[in-house]
C-alpha cells in the first residue's frame, strides 16, 4: 500500500525564550500516516476549479522554501510511519497568497501530490488579505 501524508498549512509565530513573540511565518506541517516510509519532494500549487478543468486551464507552481531558516524543515525528506516535516516560508505581501492560487501540497516519491484542505488556504487568504491588501 501507498503510504497516506496529511497536509495542512497556517499562518504560524514562533516563540522564543527571552525573545518572545517572532514574526508571522506561512507554517506547513507534512504527517506520515502509513502504512511505510515516504519521500517527500517539492511544495506545489495550484490554481484550479471545475471550468478550469474542463477547460484544461489549471495553472501549477512550485514554490522553492527558505533553505537558510534554520527552524524550517528541508526537502527531500524522508518520513517514517508518525513522523511529521515542518517547513517556514515568510509571511509577507510578496508571498504566494497575493496570486490566486487555490491550494497547495507537498509531492511525495510516489508521484502523488498530498493537498492540504481548502479551508487552510481559505484561512491564509483571508490573513493575507488583512494585513496587506487593506494596508494599500
Amino acid at each position: 500500500m501507498i503510504p497516506k501524508v496529511v497536509v495542512s498549512f497556517a499562518i504560524k509565530n514562533i516563540v522564543s525564550v527571552g525573545v518572545g513573540l517572532g514574526p508571522d511565518l506561512i507554517g506547513i506541517s507534512a504527517t506520515n500516516h502509513g502504512p511505510g516510509p515516504v519521500i517527500l519532494n517539492t511544495i506545489s500549487l495550484i490554481e484550479d476549479s471545475y471550468l478550469k478543468r474542463i477547460f484544461r486551464k489549471q495553472k501549477h507552481a512550485v514554490i522553492m522554501h527558505d533553505y537558510l531558516n534554520p527552524h524550517s524543515g528541508k526537502l527531500p525528506a524522508k518520513l517514517e510511519v508518525g513522523e511529521t516535516l515542518n517547513l517556514f516560508l515568510d509571511f509577507n505581501a510578496e508571498c504566494f497568497l497575493r496570486h490566486p492560487f487555490s491550494n497547495l501540497g507537498i509531492s511525495d516519491s510516489f508521484g502523488r501530490t498530498n493537498w492540504a484542505d481548502d479551508k487552510n488556504m481559505k484561512s491564509a487568504r483571508k490573513r493575507w488579505n488583512e494585513g496587506f491588501l487593506a494596508a494599500k
